[in-house]
């Protein structure tokens, strides 16, 4: 497993892959970067569900989407730096919000969710 060459220094790739915190399988992502995520390795022949199918996505959305990140990221010259550079995009990308339990919603909290209200 390696971070695709996009002319990252080993610390700049360090940092990114150390804020990343992926461990195979699904990343504990927003739905709507999930669904990039998969889409993205679709169209390019890549497993989602690897670390090295969500690198490449990241380095390419780091490229592609969030330049600015990107270009902050290859500014970094230490993996301190770096792991600041990315922590805007890993706070995009990370899922913060969790359903709630099954025992929360018996005190009517389904209807909230249901209906919005």
């Amino acid at each position: 497993m390696s971070l695709p060459d996009n002319g990252w220094t080993e610390n700049q790739a360090q940092g990114l892959f150390e804020r990343l915190n992926l461990d195979g399988g699904t990343p504990k992502w927003k739905w709507e970067h999930l669904h990039r995520l998969r889409s993205w390795c679709s169209v390019h022949g890549k497993d989602s569900a690897t670390i090295d199918g969500q690198l490449d996505f990241v380095a390419a959305d780091l490229c592609h989407t969030y330049e600015g990140i990107g270009m902050a990221l290859m500014r970094a010259t230490t993996v301190e730096e770096a792991r600041a550079a990315v922590a805007p995009y890993i706070n995009r990308i990370t899922a913060t919000d969790t359903l709630p339990s099954f025992k929360s919603l018996q005190g009517g909290e389904a209807d909230l969710l249901r209906f919005g209200t």
